[in-house]
Parts: structure tokens; C-alpha cells; sequence
């Protein structure tokens, strides 16, 4: 799984073998798969992504400022497609399964 980030306007890339990562900032309670320090909107632990029988996740793990995909406010399971818009804090995010 690769997934491309966007803060304050400089991109950054991972990529990850394990199929399913949490979205946040880190702190001495709570690890992140994908760290988004310095966006203080972005909740320690925010989001959830994950792969699942060929379908790309989302889910919002009651952040203080919500996910939206495409500019929609996101609650509870979401699929993904390609080219979705995923928005954590001021960050925009892309996955790609590959």
C-alpha cells in the first residue's frame, strides 16, 4: 500500500507492506502507522486505512475534526476509489494499493 500526503504544500510518499495502517500524531500513549506532525488538526489517532478483499478503507476513529473523502464528511466504514481526496486536519491524502 502506498499513500501520498500533502501539508502545507510539500508531498511526501510511503509506502507500507501491512494492509492496514492508523492515520495520526504520535505521543508517548499512542502510536501511528503514518505521522502527521506538524498538523495540529490532525487527532493523535485519526484515521484508519485499510485493504480488504481488493477494496481500499477508510474509517474516521472519532477524531476532533472529522475526515471527509471528497470533500464529504465521512462516519463509519468508507470505500475508496481511485483519485478519492481524503482530507485529515489541513493534510489531503491519496492511497494506492499498490
Amino acid at each position: 500500500m502506498q499513500i501520498s500526503y500533502q501539508y502545507q504544500g510539500q508531498w511526501h510518499v510511503k509506502s507500507l507492506s501491512q494492509t492496514e495502517v492508523t492515520v495520526g500524531r504520535p505521543n508517548n500513549q499512542s502510536s501511528v502507522d503514518i505521522d502527521l506532525s506538524p498538523d495540529t488538526t490532525v487527532s493523535r489517532v485519526h484515521a484508519k486505512l485499510w485493504l480488504e478483499n481488493g477494496t481500499c478503507w477508510i474509517e474516521d476513529l472519532g477524531s476532533r475534526y472529522g475526515t471527509t473523502v471528497n470533500d464529504t464528511a465521512i462516519t463509519g466504514r468508507h470505500p475508496l476509489t481511485e483519485g478519492d481526496q481524503i482530507r485529515i486536519g489541513e493534510t489531503m491524502l491519496r492511497m494506492d494499493a499498490s
